[in-house]
């Protein structure tokens, strides 16, 4: 009798185990948001469909709505800028960006279905945008006020390190690392003046503008009565790293 009993408790805790497997498996779909980045005004949700044991793809979008740069005192402390015109545009410009991020992962563990430690592959696509810069460009007698916007795209390819956890059986976290990405970006900065420039203030801002260094960028520079332009590409990159909590289905 007791052997029986015994037999049958065994019997339980397998099928419950079995059933845990049984519901990792099913649940094929995964919804997250990055925790790290929100403090940043930055936010980031993600889409994961699991594909096989060992393999899933996602995609995710990053946005930041239109503000003040991040940080700006921390970075005004940090480069201690000479220039109180360099002060102003950190302090005045607006900044706005989004990103949208396809990858695909390999999990190397034994349990898989979107859970333990992983490799993944992405794409990413990102847009920056930057309004409400005021910059005044003087020479000897000539003082030249612009308010420029402007726009860089860039498109990169990298790698992640991570692992994700079932915290139960519909909660799930994500943390990954070591995300580094490059590639190109290109974009073009325009600046409207107060009053159409003489020949003599565009001469200024043209000096200005190709005195401006950027590398390891290429610029062209186009100045007329009406618009001061600076075209820029060259290699862009950064890193990936977060931390998501979220759901399964």
């Amino acid at each position: 009798m007791k052997k029986l009993m015994f037999f049958s408790l065994l019997l339980f805790v397998f099928q419950g185990i079995s059933a845990q497997e049984d519901y990792h498996i099913q649940q094929k779909n995964l919804i997250k948001v990055n925790l790290l980045p929100i403090a940043f005004r930055n936010y980031s949700i993600q889409y994961e469909r699991v594909i096989s044991k060992s393999v899933s793809f996602a995609v995710a979008y990053r946005f930041m709505p239109e503000g003040t740069i991040p940080l700006k005192n921390k970075i005004i402390d940090y480069a201690k800028p000479d220039d109180q015109q360099v002060i102003d545009i950190i302090n005045e410009a607006k900044l706005s960006n989004f990103a949208i991020t396809p990858e695909v992962r390999f999990y190397l563990g034994k349990k898989g279905y979107g859970r333990g430690f992983y490799v993944s592959l992405f794409y990413r696509y990102s847009n920056f945008d930057a309004n409400n810069i005021v910059a005044d460009f003087e020479e000897n007698d000539v003082s030249v006020n612009v308010e420029m916007s402007g726009n860089i795209k860039s498109h990169t390819v990298g790698f992640v390190l991570g692992s994700q956890w079932a915290l139960s059986k519909h909660l799930c976290l994500d943390l990954w690392f070591l995300g580094p990405h490059y590639g190109t970006g290109s974009g073009t900065f325009t600046g409207v003046p107060s009053t159409p420039m003489s020949a003599e203030d565009q001469n200024v801002v043209r000096d200005k503008l190709n005195e401006l260094e950027i590398d390891p960028y290429t610029k062209t520079v186009e100045v007329n009565q009406n618009k001061a332009a600076i075209n820029i590409k060259g290699p862009f990159g950064g890193f990936r790293a977060g931390l998501s909590l979220g759901i399964k289905f």
